[in-house]
């Protein structure tokens, strides 16, 4: 949000004032902008102080209205924090003017805040390098509210919230049940198989249309059999540590059309597709092989993180914090190391930081291919032992023959298993499609939305529904 906020503005974020105890950590906090919020004052004149006088300067506050950091599937309730601090600065301006409450004052008269209500949207947030979409809801006013909250401020700022929330529904993704989310994230990765072919301006539209779809209140039976086995497919690539994306190199069938019977890959087809995977790591590896060293030690760190979590929001803040802190010991490390090697000079160290930069460009200019392919190659090697393998069993099989459960066991292994699943869980999807756009106009309408924002839907062109289009 700071990076991308419109017009470069600087954002001050509110932080407890507990960590702005002297030393470095105040340094940094300060500097950066941050704001010192103490939440036992109760005089809200005093609690919003520091923030009044920041707005008076005519700079931007950032708050997160909920209050905290949640993984839920929805939109949780609004904490009034940043609406009581919007209408008490509208009552501060009107009595103290330009005042501050160091005693100084501002150049120009201060005006009502403006809310800007911003949404961000992720493709996948745990995921290294994945896209994010920050969008805004139409401004809110707090000139309206004000002559409530002089007579009964509860009330006022409650109305406010309500606003807020409801302008953050329309540029967030939200569902009623994580169920439902995660259907619709299966249904998107299956629709758009590479992430770059997603309209990210369309991110959010996208995931909340398939969410609507799913959480419908009272589901077909066909639907709620997708949902069930987008859920299991879901589940068992999790339990195998793999993603659709990276299974992608296992080629499907030629067709999509659900009436047509489809085999699992074959053995030798899988056994190419690695052999291709296999010579463009080779072709790639030596132009990446020196900014990989450099950073392997974050990558394995960063992923490592991932187990001290299962929560989405954990998961991500631990990766994001992991990443950051040993980034930060890497690069001063490789300009000391550049810098030694160029004999600790003025002009050395100029060549060193340029040389630090340069490096930084171009790893990142390669990385996203290379760690794509690096995914996809690993995949095909795990899928080639299940294919040439089929009657292994997993861990979890032998477990389960251990326990005597032997009636949920399918005779086939885990790599087989979600090999299948990702075919019924594709075919399942083509054809709810189908009968879909053929149900009602408005199936039709949402199949060819979709459409438009350039979904893989099966049996689909752009600018055709199913209802017109022969399946291929």
């Amino acid at each position: 949000m700071s990076c991308f906020f419109p017009h470069n503005r600087k954002l001050h974020y509110w932080a407890k004032s507990t960590l702005f105890k002297p030393g470095f950590a105040r340094t940094i906090l300060l500097d950066a902008g941050n704001i010192p919020v103490d939440r036992n004052n109760k005089d809200n004149q005093k609690l919003f102080a520091t923030t009044f006088d920041v707005l008076k300067y005519g700079e931007c506050v950032a708050i997160f209205p909920e209050g905290g950091s949640y993984t839920v599937p929805g939109m949780k309730d609004f904490k009034d924090g940043a609406s009581w601090a919007a209408l008490e600065y509208a009552k501060n301006i009107r009595d103290t003017g330009r005042a501050l409450s160091s005693g100084g004052t501002v150049s120009q008269d201060p005006v009502d805040v403006t809310i800007c209500v911003a949404g961000i949207t992720f493709s996948d947030k745990t995921k290294y390098r994945s896209s994010a979409v920050m969008q805004f809801a139409p401004s809110i006013s707090t000139a309206p509210y004000v002559d409530e909250f002089y007579k009964d401020p509860k009330s006022a700022v409650k109305k406010l919230t309500k606003a807020v929330h409801e302008a953050m529904l329309t540029v967030t993704v939200n569902a009623p049940d994580w169920d439902s989310l995660n259907a619709s994230t299966m249904a998107r990765k299956i629709l758009w198989v590479d992430e770059a072919t997603i309209p990210l301006p369309r991110l959010r539209d996208i995931g909340q249309t398939l969410v609507d779809l799913f959480a419908t209140t009272d589901p077909s039976p066909q639907l709620s059999s997708l949902r069930a086995l987008l859920l299991e497919y879901r589940s068992c690539l999790r339990a195998t540590n793999l993603t659709h994306y990276t299974l992608a190199g296992v080629p499907l069938p030629d067709t999509l059309d659900p009436s047509i019977p489809h085999p699992l890959p074959n053995r030798f087809r899988v056994a190419f597709s690695l052999l291709v995977d296999t010579c463009a790591s080779l072709i790639r590896l030596p132009f990446f092989i020196l900014p990989l060293l450099v950073h392997i030690p974050i990558y394995l760190i960063s992923k490592y993180s991932l187990r001290f979590s299962d929560l989405e929001e954990d998961a991500a803040q631990n990766k994001i914090a992991l990443g950051l802190v040993l980034a930060v010991l890497t690069y001063p490390t490789l300009f000391i190391v550049a810098w030694f090697l160029l004999f600790t000079t003025p002009v050395g160290g100029v060549l060193a930081a340029g040389f630090v930069w340069l490096f930084a460009v171009y790893h990142n200019t390669l990385i996203d291919d290379n760690y794509n392919a690096a995914k996809r190659f690993m995949a095909s090697w795990r899928v080639l032992v299940g294919i040439w393998a089929p009657h292994a069993k997993s861990e979890a099989v032998a477990a389960m023959r251990l326990f005597g459960i032997t009636d949920k066991i399918h005779g086939e292994n885990e790599v087989r298993r979600v090999l299948r699943l990702r075919l019924e869980a594709t075919n399942a999807l083509a054809e709810y499609f189908t009968y879909l756009s053929k149900d009602s106009t408005e199936g039709r309408e949402l199949v060819d939305k979709l459409v438009s924002w350039k979904g893989r839907i099966p049996g689909a062109k752009k600018g055709k529904s199913l209802a017109t289009t022969k399946i291929e």
